[in-house]
Order: C-alpha cells, then sequence, then structure tokens
C-alpha cells in the first residue's frame, strides 16, 4: 500500500508541528498484531489488502440531502469530518451563551496531543488533522432536547484518509443527551482515524450513542478519551453494526469520588465484518463506579473481538465495577475473541468480569417452533432479545424507536433449515 500524505501547515509553526507527528508515526508506521493492543486486529494487514493507496487529498464534497429523525432535537452537522452547520434553536434558550459549537482547529487539537506521543494513530491524527468540532456546554445547564451529530460521508472518496477530532465539555452541574448519527452515501473505499475527548466536570452527565443509519463498506477507527470529576457520570452505548471494519476504543478516567462510567454495545456482524470494542477503565479515586455490558452476534464469517481492562488504584477503595461481554455464534466460520483484564492495587473492591460464547439455545429455538413459528423468524426473534438486552436503561423513547430501527435493518439472517 502507498502512502501519499500531503502536509497543510495554517503557519510555519502548525507546519513544524505538523511534519514533527507525521515523523513519529513514521518511525511505527500502522499498527499490527505483534502489538499487545492490536493482537485480534492486525490494521496494517487490513488496510494493505483492501487499500492500494491512502492519500489525504482536498475533498470536492458535495453536499447531501440533509436528514431529519422526525423528533425534536439540536443538531450538528458534519461532512466528511468536518463541521457543516449546527442549529440549535430547538432548546429556545434565553441564553445563547449556555452552549457553544465552534470549529475544532489544529491549536485545540494540539492541547490534547501530548497525551499520545506513542501512538501511532494518534500522531497520524495530529499531523494531517483537518476538522471535527468543539462542544461546549456552560454550567448549571441541562439540555432539555438531545444533539444529534449527522456524521455524513459523501461523494467520490476513493483511497481517502479522514483525521478528524472532536471535543465535548460538559460543565459543572450540567448534562446532556448527543446521538452521533453516521450515515454513508460515499463512493470508494475510505479510511476514518478519529480522535474523540469528552470531559465532564463535577455533578456533570453525558448519555453518548453511536449509530449507523445504514450499511458500509468503508474502514472507521475512534479512540476516545473520557476524563470524569468529582459525582459525575457518562453512559456511552455503541451500535455499528453494519459496518465493515471499526475499531472503537474508550480511555475512561475517573478522577473524581463517586464518579461513573459505563459502555453498552449491541453489535449483529454480518458477511466479512471485523469490529473491536476496547475498554480501559481507571478507578482513580475511591467510591467509583463502572459497569460494561458488551453484546455481539456473529455469522458470514465475521470477528468480533471485546479488551476490557479494569485498573484500581490504591486509593480507590470502595470501587464497584462490573465487565460482561457476550458472543453469539450462528456458524462455524464465525469468531468472537476476548481479552479481560483486572488490575487492582485496592483490597476494599468489589471487581467483576465475565466472558462467554455460544450458539443459538436449542430449548429456546424448539419452545418458539413449537408455538407455531417458523425457524428463521424464531432465530430472529432469539437474536433481537439478546441485543435487546443493553436497551433496558435507555428511557427515551424516540432513541429506543432508533435503536429498533437499527437491529430490524442489519438483522439479516438467513436461516440454511426450514
Amino acid at each position: 500500500m502507498e502512502l501519499n500524505f500531503k502536509i497543510r501547515g495554517e503557519s510555519d509553526k502548525s507546519l513544524k508541528l505538523r511534519e514533527k507527528y507525521l515523523l513519529n508515526f513514521k518511525k511505527k508506521g500502522f499498527p499490527n498484531k505483534r502489538e499487545e493492543d492490536w493482537k485480534f486486529t492486525d490494521l496494517e494487514k487490513i488496510l494493505h489488502d483492501n487499500f492500494k493507496e491512502l492519500n489525504n487529498e482536498l475533498l470536492d464534497s458535495k453536499k447531501p440531502d440533509i436528514l431529519d429523525l422526525n423528533f425534536i432535537h439540536n443538531s450538528v452537522i458534519l461532512i466528511n469530518g468536518k463541521l457543516h452547520s449546527f442549529d440549535f434553536k430547538s432548546e429556545k434558550s434565553k441564553d445563547k451563551n449556555n452552549f457553544t459549537v465552534t470549529e475544532f482547529d489544529l491549536d485545540h487539537h494540539l492541547n490534547f496531543a501530548n497525551d499520545f506521543k506513542e501512538s501511532p494513530m494518534q500522531n497520524l491524527n495530529t499531523a494531517l488533522h483537518e476538522g471535527g468540532f468543539y462542544l461546549n456546554i456552560k454550567p448549571d445547564y441541562n439540555l432539555k432536547y438531545p444533539i444529534v451529530i449527522y456524521n455524513y460521508f459523501t461523494g467520490s472518496l476513493k483511497n481517502k484518509i479522514i483525521n478528524n477530532s472532536e471535543s465535548i465539555n460538559i460543565s459543572k452541574n450540567s448534562s446532556a443527551t448527543i446521538i452521533e448519527y453516521l450515515i454513508d452515501e460515499s463512493k470508494g473505499n475510505f479510511f476514518k482515524n478519529t480522535c474523540k475527548y469528552k470531559n465532564l466536570e463535577e455533578n456533570a452527565s453525558l448519555n453518548y450513542y453511536f449509530i449507523n443509519k445504514n450499511e458500509s463498506s468503508n474502514f472507521f477507527y475512534e479512540f476516545s478519551k473520557v476524563k470524569l470529576s468529582k459525582n459525575s457520570s457518562i453512559k456511552k452505548y455503541l451500535f455499528s453494526s453494519g459496518l465493515k471494519f471499526g475499531k472503537f476504543e474508550s480511555n475512561m478516567k475517573l478522577l473524581g469520588s463517586n464518579s461513573c462510567g459505563e459502555v453498552y454495545s449491541g453489535l449483529f456482524l454480518g458477511t466479512k465484518n471485523h469490529q473491536e470494542v476496547k475498554t480501559t477503565i481507571q478507578h482513580l479515586k475511591p467510591d467509583c463506579q463502572s459497569h460494561q455490558d458488551i453484546k455481539n452476534v456473529l455469522t458470514s464469517g465475521s470477528k468480533g473481538v471485546f479488551q476490557g481492562k479494569i485498573f484500581v488504584d490504591e486509593i480507590a477503595q470502595k470501587t464497584n465495577a462490573y465487565q460482561l461481554s457476550k458472543g453469539l455464534l450462528l456458524d462455524e466460520d464465525s469468531e468472537f475473541s476476548t481479552k479481560p483484564e483486572l488490575e487492582i492495587y485496592a483490597d476494599d473492591v468489589k471487581c467483576s468480569h465475565g466472558s462467554t460464547s455460544g450458539n443459538i439455545d436449542k430449548e429456546a429455538l424448539f419452545y418458539l417452533k413449537a408455538r407455531g413459528i417458523k425457524n428463521q423468524e424464531a432465530i430472529k426473534m432469539i437474536i433481537k432479545g439478546f441485543l435487546e438486552g443493553v436497551l433496558e436503561k435507555i428511557k427515551n423513547k424516540e432513541i429506543l424507536e432508533i435503536l429498533r430501527n437499527h437491529f430490524n435493518t442489519h438483522i439479516k439472517y438467513e436461516s440454511r433449515s426450514n
């Protein structure tokens, strides 16, 4: 695979910084299975097998028809990784300064870049960074309506690499619900490399959903860094069925007492899909909680991966951490790999992890068929019941409707017997 990367600097200073980070990337190149964190997802080989070249030529993007999810919400629109527009009219706030959205520029990005000097993907992102957004919710403000990030990909993106970043700050005593809604209408394969930063100040809360509307033959890597202050909480939901390739990493630091980080994922992986969820949750203060529930349904030669690490510092007494991953394999050609880890230095903690994988429950299938339900429909019912277990804590009816439509769109199991 040939790499044709062009460095564009806004000034001589930014040009030199970009060149520095590109040099850091070239020393290691794309990660491969020789690295422990990438042992299940050999990115170097995956990109080599699917791209003759990668370049970051300037895109001439056609504006898509804007989608409306038909419920009251605020919106941020990205086109091929760049901020296009935003609309918070639904909020009807008297003080427009309660929330701001601005373009994420290189200077903002560099505030975070030094944290990831050893990471080739973050170095590459900094070197070729070309957009994104920064969202700030001011103190003592609870967003009345969800924010939908319409993440569009459109036009001819053959052999493109898109490097962008997103930063979300939820200030003290504030809260928000955000839905990242991916819509891929592009032509030609592309690779997207994204860095995300979420900072929750004291008593702040965030519900964050990643949902893709349609199937995509493209390649997505995401690194998300989350900082939680005292009494703050985040619930992150990942519903990315239908992507050919995705690796979603989360690094959560529980930096204040009584903070809580939760990760939920429900995926149906079809023909030759490969997706990995990787989490590191660091309990660094007392009385904190974390909860992870990861579920994959796999068929048609797909591969699902979960790597989850819970770290408990010696001062993080009264920690309560839970982690569970489950794989439902529908054929012998598919694979579910897990690597759960606990690293505990405190003695007054409650930590558990578990992982299971198996086939369709024959007794449950027999029960449904005995009541006149055809084999294929019965299997789909079992699949939906398995995946929808991660929806139990979601109270928003509009979001539940979007997720059930997502499952209906992407669960395409074809029974091999009647």
